[in-house]
């Protein structure tokens, strides 16, 4: 697995030596990851992430996609520590590897600093029936993480911008799909089409319905900054 895509592997290796260290624990469950082939932020997108978390200091954080719990614990890292992480993953083998990994990573933490970490709640769902059930309870999220399956990504778009709170930011990884997103539907294999049309159409809605204002960064495989527009601005 590539830590970088998009950009030289030079400038991503130099980029990456700029970044503070992980601690012990979150290196060696990155590692893991990436030895075992399990899907994981990649390096360079990690620095994206941090500085969001801690810029913008939510309060609740929403992240759609657990793998094996290496975002989620990387993410609390950077969180303060009376905040809420909520996590959904649908693949059971990884959502209870990754109960091991939170747990152990508050353990971890809690070694380290003194104090408990923030809060992470993983929820073992269909990631659009945990979207519906927490616009049905109307819940609402200051930072929500996007790294799931691709091709729900409109449907799940739906959701997420009732669950967004009027300053929120949605960080979405892996957008341009190893360049493909530029390539006509034609160029890319057909198993992989369907996939390539949804991101196409939900790359349409974050950037030309009017809905979200957004930028996306060549860090890793893509990712894409998001907030709701002011329209009456």
């Amino acid at each position: 697995m590539k830590d970088s895509l998009l950009i030289n592997r030079h400038i991503a290796e130099y980029l990456s030596s700029l970044e503070p260290d992980l601690p012990d624990f979150l290196e060696k469950l990155y590692q893991k990851a990436r030895e075992n082939r399990v899907p994981v932020i990649r390096r360079e997108a990690q620095s994206l992430l941090r500085f969001l978390c801690l810029d913008r200091k939510p309060g609740r954080v929403l992240e759609i996609g657990t793998a094996i719990g290496f975002s989620s614990c990387f993410t609390a890292e950077f969180l303060p520590a009376d905040s809420v992480l909520c996590t959904v993953e649908n693949y059971e083998p990884r959502y209870i590897e990754a109960q091991d990994n939170i747990r152990a990573y508050r353990e971890d933490y809690l070694q380290r600093k003194g104090h408990d970490s923030a809060e992470i709640h993983s929820f073992f769902s269909d990631a659009e029936a945990y979207l519906k059930e927490l616009c049905d309870r109307c819940e609402t999220f200051d930072f929500i993480f996007l790294d799931a399956a691709k091709a729900q990504y409109p449907v799940y778009l739906t959701y997420i911008q009732k669950l967004m709170t009027k300053d929120a930011v949605l960080l979405t990884d892996n957008l341009l799909q190893e360049g493909t997103l530029a390539e006509s539907k034609f160029t890319v294999q057909r198993r992989d089409r369907t996939i390539h049309l949804r991101i196409r159409e939900f790359a349409d809605m974050l950037f030309r319905s009017g809905d979200f204002d957004s930028v996306m960064l060549p860090l890793g495989d893509g990712m894409c900054i998001s907030r709701l527009s002011d329209k009456d601005c």
